[in-house]
């Protein structure tokens, strides 16, 4: 006769484990859970930078052009006109008489191509910064130079010639010009200046900036007011 038998015993079914709480022992011994390895990635980020300094070197391109400011020539004018058309249009009116002031500038600029080519010059301008704000103006046409050193003698500069807009200037050659700009300001306003600065605008090429503050700031940059009535 067979004895009778006892309580069937289930087995525990092992338990999941729980994401949000696993033992840090086991996050940390977990391959799923490791950092990638140091090495490789320090040499992965060294070849990137050394590509990117590659490419930031080769594609960096020397300047096309060099120049400096050899002399400025300032001449303030204070103009008093009586018979004026519109009294009052370009000036202050004083009893009856229109008050003005103006200042001439020319600019003795070395320009120099540093490419194998002629660079083309497609015009000059020139910005004046004073107290009392910014000045802009385009070089008189070279064909008026000789007008405006008829009427005001004192501008001229020996031994040097204006920059034609549309010349060129051969290739690795240094060259000299002149460049006349007028501003609507005082003396006062021009001794007070901030900054002098010529552009000298190229075809197919970056502009090349002048700093000519320095260089009227010599005593015999400015000449004295010249009055006319």
């Amino acid at each position: 006769m067979s004895s009778p038998s006892g309580p069937v015993v289930k087995k525990a079914e092992p338990s999941r484990p729980d994401a949000g709480h696993m033992p840090m022992s086991e996050e940390l011994d977990s391959a799923r859970w490791s950092l990638p390895p140091v090495v490789p990635v320090l040499v992965a980020a060294a070849v990137l930078a050394l590509l990117l300094g590659t490419y930031l070197v080769s594609s960096r391109k020397p300047p096309t052009s060099s120049g400096s400011a050899v002399r400025v020539v300032a001449l303030p004018l204070h103009i008093e006109s009586k018979g004026s058309i519109s009294p009052g249009a370009n000036g202050t009116l004083d009893q009856n008489v229109e008050k003005s002031d103006s200042l001439l500038v020319n600019l003795d600029l070395d320009v120099k191509n540093a490419i194998g080519k002629p660079m083309y010059i497609k015009g000059i301008q020139a910005k004046l910064v004073t107290e009392k704000g910014e000045f802009n103006d385009d070089a008189a046409p070279a064909s008026d130079y000789e007008h405006i050193l008829q009427a005001y003698p004192q501008l001229a500069i020996p031994e040097s010639k204006p920059f034609q807009a549309e010349s060129s200037i051969p290739a690795n050659v240094d060259q000299r010009g002149l460049a006349i700009f007028s501003f609507p300001v005082s003396r006062d306003e021009w001794d007070k200046r901030k900054s002098l600065r010529a552009s000298i605008n190229f075809y197919d090429h970056a502009p090349l900036v002048i700093d000519a503050t320095q260089a009227a700031s010599v005593a015999e940059a400015t000449l004295p007011t010249k009055v006319t009535k």
